[in-house]
């Protein structure tokens, strides 16, 4: 991911976050009128090309770690959440789908409280399933830990 960092340069991820959350015609425009002033405009919309790429890699990436990671448990009750969870990140990438139209259309465009309003919106259920889908990955770990220190072979 360094890699990308540097190619959106000097446009930091958490600019990009702010815009993504930007609630209101008002806050969009603002962070736009800045990107265009110092000159991270053209980067903000290299940023919306990426993320196309980024939900495709942490879409498999966190669908493959909720179901390997809970294999690795040996629990039943993990397993079944594994399977879930693979799934539940899923409607993560469709918000974000969604999202990163809404965002491109007011890179694009005029700026809409319609478009702002989905990004936002989305981008709130979007980072709120990734954080439930990592958590959960945390909780197996932490249970196929402690089931190794306690002795468990699995």
């Amino acid at each position: 991911m360094i890699w990308v960092r540097n190619y959106l340069a000097p446009l930091s991820s958490d600019e990009i976050v702010q815009f993504e959350i930007a609630k209101t015609v008002t806050r969009a425009e603002t962070i736009i009128d800045h990107w265009k002033s110092t000159g991270k405009y053209e980067q903000g919309i290299k940023s919306t090309y990426l993320a196309w790429l980024f939900m495709i890699l942490y879409t498999l990436a966190i669908a493959l770690g909720c179901r390997f990671i809970s294999i690795c448990t040996g629990n039943e009750i993990m397993i079944k959440g594994g399977r879930g969870f693979s799934w539940l990140i899923l409607l993560a990438t469709i918000c974000d789908v969604a999202e990163n139209i809404a965002l491109s259309r007011t890179l694009h465009g005029p700026i809409s409280q319609w478009n702002v309003s989905i990004a936002y919106d989305l981008a709130r259920v979007k980072f709120s399933i990734v954080i439930v889908c990592l958590l959960f990955m945390l909780a197996c770990l932490l249970y196929w830990g402690i089931g190794r220190l306690a002795g468990e072979k699995k």
